[in-house]
């Protein structure tokens, strides 16, 4: 059997006796050098964790011998971005009880004298940077790790207009502890060297709001700057919002972004997520970065060019909206990064353009492939009357990605 143990910070006077004693009774001791150092006396054999994490699961299950009790050591506490989730997958069918320790998210807002039920939390160790939320609207624990230092979390920020206040602690516990509190200028040209760190994010009171947008879908038209560039009508926006089945943290890209209503709006829908927005067409790329200030959008990132040849800036994204291909659909729908099962939404204006990507979305594997046409009629006041509007026609195709073959 397994039994995960949460070592806390890491220092034997933060150890509660009944992990001691927990220890004391087990076969086998799995962990990292400094954690094996917290029991000395431990009798049993002991196994070094790799710093490779699959390396770290071989040696786990050559420490498994029928019968034996094998204690795998965590720093923190293991139900904490901890190795847990991966010894549950790893070893499906055998028993595994799991004992807790303090985590540094305890440790950190203990220091600094915070309660932390109403926290969010993130790890961007092993991660890229795109897991933090957009906005900070409560304090924000973020592990550290690797090359994603505090200094890199701040400057993440700084690059996207904000400055929160942020508290650091490092190595908390040891005698080399660093606990300080700055804004993210000061703290992007520290030179302390941060290796063990947990950073506590404060809302920034000059970040912009959302002005009342949030997740309102069906803009009014009027409300977009839109100068000479064709603007996604507000009645085709929620159809094609609707077929995106946009998540809170979802990544987005909007192919063809326009004027960027789409963008705007799916961003609002991806609170916690980010929108890429790609457009080739100078006059319109102005427009979704007037539009992203005029709404207070801070998740929508302007990416100038064209599709595909801009996909390498973007990450693994789980819903694509194209409603422009510059005749390139066939590349695009062969190369953009969406995941398995993410959501495709096609517009296009010709019966030609349907065929074409009926065609491509079915020999590319696409499921739950659906088409609706739609043509909506505003009735306009014309005095004591109201007189028939009718808007341009629109195909909307939608699906799901599978496996590739």
């Amino acid at each position: 059997m397994l039994q995960v143990i949460g070592v806390g910070p890491g220092r034997p006077e933060w150890l509660p006796p009944a992990i001691t004693e927990l220890v004391k009774h087990c076969d086998v001791l799995v962990g990292g050098s400094r954690a094996l150092k917290l029991f000395p006396d431990f009798s049993g054999r002991r196994y070094d964790l790799s710093v490779d994490l699959d390396g770290s699961i071989e040696v786990i299950r050559n420490a498994l011998p029928e019968g034996r009790v094998v204690g795998v050591l965590v720093s923190g506490d293991p139900g904490f971005f901890s190795l847990l989730p991966r010894l549950k997958k790893e070893f499906p069918e055998e028993r595994i009880d799991v004992y807790p320790g303090i985590s540094s998210l305890q440790f950190a807002f203990a220091r600094a004298g915070l309660p932390w039920q109403e926290a969010t939390f993130a790890s961007v160790h092993g991660r890229e940077l795109t897991v933090l939320p957009q906005m900070i609207t409560s304090p924000t624990a973020v592990l550290t790790g690797g090359e994603n230092t505090p200094q890199k979390i701040a400057q993440h920020y700084l690059e996207r207009g904000y400055n929160p206040q942020i508290l650091i602690g490092n190595a908390l516990a040891y005698p080399e502890e660093f606990w300080a509190s700055m804004d993210a200028e000061q703290l992007a040209q520290e030179k302390t060297l941060l290796k063990n760190a947990i950073v506590i994010l404060y809302p920034d009171k000059q970040q912009p709001t959302q002005q009342g947008n949030g997740c309102r879908i069906g803009i009014s038209d009027e409300e977009f700057l839109r100068g000479n560039v064709p603007l996604t009508k507000a009645e085709i926006r929620v159809q094609v919002l609707a077929k995106a089945q946009i998540l809170k943290y979802d990544r987005v890209v909007d192919i063809g972004a326009g004027t960027g209503s789409i963008s705007i709006e799916a961003a609002g829908l991806a609170s916690e997520g980010v929108v890429y927005a790609i457009e080739h067409n100078p006059e319109a790329q102005a427009l979704i970065l007037a539009n992203q200030r005029k709404f207070g959008v801070s998740n929508l990132y302007l990416i100038p060019g064209t599709a595909p040849d801009v996909f390498g800036e973007l990450p693994p994204v789980g819903v694509c909206i194209i409603g422009g291909s510059n005749g390139r659909l066939a590349e695009i729908l062969e190369t953009v990064p969406l995941v398995a099962g993410g959501r495709i939404v096609i517009t296009a204006v010709t019966i030609e353009t349907v065929a074409q990507g009926l065609n491509l979305l079915t020999d590319l594997n696409y499921q739950d492939i659906d088409i609706v046409s739609i043509q909506a009629i505003r009735w306009k006041a014309v005095q004591t009357l109201h007189m028939a509007q009718a808007l341009n026609p629109i195909f909307i195709l939608s699906a799901r990605k599978g496996e590739a073959l």
